[in-house]
């Protein structure tokens, strides 16, 4: 692996200034800006430096187990224990649950902290729908996931920016110091310690030097393509190559970032995770979807037009069974009853809000097949026809609907609740085709201090990291049964490491 020879170091005369603090973090997204300020405010002087122009984030949902919104809004605590132990289960046990274990424990008071500097910028932080239903179905989410609204920003899931925007702003007006269009290079170490970063400018090399620490808060590595190939090889073939805007915002397909800060971190001696493959997040179609974070929970075929799988699933699984499906591909079919036989509740939604009605749901469905993303017909052979499935394909929904009407299913044994027979036209179908890989997380050896550790998991002195690239947090892929799960590690894990590097 080409990536693991570390360059040339950068000659002393390429570099053109000096600049000093306790801490020095890369990279301004949520997790950098929140270390950043954490510790700004226990009175350390901070720098953070950024290869891009300003704050960056994307998407908007944040976990936290409990937190004053969910107080205010008339929720109890949720005893998460035997949730918190299931999602390990899922994860095959390979996270580090020191540090899994953390987030849920800490996560109410970084939450309370954001929830204040937020609501003094003006902005609101509301709770984001989730899916609702028997908490033991793998659909189930706990109601803990927070949002951001404000300055035009109406729908939840989508306004981190307006956070990470009002963090900087704090951290700023607290004296914190950024260093922008600066792309961090390479680490220096003095007698083993990492002590300066090497940022490239438009001017030439600038030592950031830090007195205390280096903080890596650079996401992900999903544009190296020798690093995915290394380290994410199942889904390497999904992600671009691209990964040079570093101001990118919200993503729904591609990668992301080439991988940067875990590539000094390993030059300056850091040990991959122990957990391989590194953990994709993956969003599948919503196609024909009645739950926020939902596929479509009706009968789902193949190419072949044969029913593959239980679908009471939620987008994640969604994407990963059709991908192990003949050339990748499934479809989706209903009729027009579905409109009302099952609850309906749209992706963004805020927690309290109205139920979606049958007559929005049609109107959105006669838009999509306007759109060409869904076909319609009055007969289940011409939308068979139109779909480009076998038909035989029809053999398959008589039999799903002899399993409707008697309310049990003896293939895949999905939860009566959606088992809606498709018997009123017109007919509906889709392929779901709208797989998203958003990013990659995972990267150096990372202890429950956050400090980076080499081979034998002995700390590098000076360096730790936070947000996306921890690793060991996250095993398998991403599946989205805790809203926010990234992000809401992010704040903690920033908010608690800024303290910790003030003591």
């Amino acid at each position: 692996m080409s990536f693991l020879t570390p360059p040339p170091p950068i000659p002393e005369d390429k570099i053109v200034r000096a600049e000093r603090a306790d801490v020095v973090v890369v990279g301004e997204g949520l997790s950098g800006l929140c270390t950043a300020l954490s510790a700004r405010e226990c009175g350390l002087d901070v720098l953070i430096v950024t290869a891009s122009r300003g704050p960056v984030g994307r998407g908007g949902s944040v976990f936290a187990a409990y937190s004053k919104v969910l107080a205010e809004h008339g929720f109890e605590r949720e005893d998460l224990d035997r949730f918190w132990l299931q999602e390990l289960e899922g994860a095959s046990f390979l996270p580090d649950q020191r540090k899994w274990y953390a987030l849920l424990n800490n996560s109410e008071e970084a939450m309370d902290w954001l929830t204040d500097i937020l609501r003094a910028a003006g902005l609101d932080v509301v709770l984001e729908d989730g899916n609702r239903g028997d908490r033991d179905t793998p659909t189930w989410m706990p109601p803990c996931t927070h949002a951001f609204v404000g300055a035009g920003v109406t729908r939840a899931g989508v306004g981190i920016t307006l956070a990470v925007k009002a963090l900087e702003e704090r951290f700023l007006a607290l004296g914190g110091r950024v260093l922008r269009s600066a792309p961090a290079r390479q680490l220096e170490k003095k007698g083993g310690r990492v002590t300066a970063v090497l940022a490239e400018t438009a001017e030439g090399f600038v030592r950031a030097e830090a007195a205390k620490a280096v903080v890596l808060a650079t996401g992900d590595f999903s544009a190296n393509p020798e690093m995915m190939r290394a380290y994410c090889p199942q889904y390497a073939p999904n992600f671009t190559a691209d990964g040079a805007d570093y101001d990118i915002g919200f993503n729904t397909g591609g990668g992301l970032y080439r991988g940067e800060g875990h590539l000094m971190a390993l030059w300056a001696g850091a040990a991959w995770q122990r957990t391989w493959p590194a953990a994709a997040m993956i969003q599948g179609s919503r196609l024909g979807s009645n739950l926020p974070y939902g596929s479509h929970r009706g009968l789902r075929v193949n190419i072949r037009g044969e029913r593959y799988c239980n679908e009471d699933m939620n987008g994640a699984y969604t994407a990963l069974t059709t991908l192990r499906e003949p050339k990748g591909r499934a479809f989706a079919i209903w009729g027009a009853n579905y409109a009302r036989d099952i609850r309906w509740r749209a992706h963004g939604g805020q927690r309290d809000g109205p139920d979606d009605t049958p007559e929005n749901v049609l109107k959105k469905w006669a838009d999509q097949v306007a759109a060409g993303t869904l076909k319609t017909a009055d007969t289940l052979p011409e939308l068979l026809e139109k779909l480009g499935l076998p038909a035989s394909t029809l053999d398959t929904i008589e039999h799903y609907n002899a399993i409707c009407r008697e309310g049990k299913d003896p293939d895949f044994h999905k939860s009566p609740a959606y088992l809606q027979e498709i018997r009123e036209a017109p007919f509906y179908g889709g392929e779901l085709n709208d797989i998203r890989f958003f990013t990659v997380l995972g990267g150096p050896r990372t202890d429950a201090a956050l400090r980076v550790c080499d081979a034998d998991d002995e700390p590098i002195p000076g360096l730790y990291c936070v947000g996306s690239m921890v690793g060991d947090m996250y095993a398998n892929y991403y599946n989205f049964r805790i809203p926010g799960q990234n992000y809401g590690a992010c704040l903690t894990f920033g908010y608690l490491l800024g303290r910790s590097l003030a003591k």
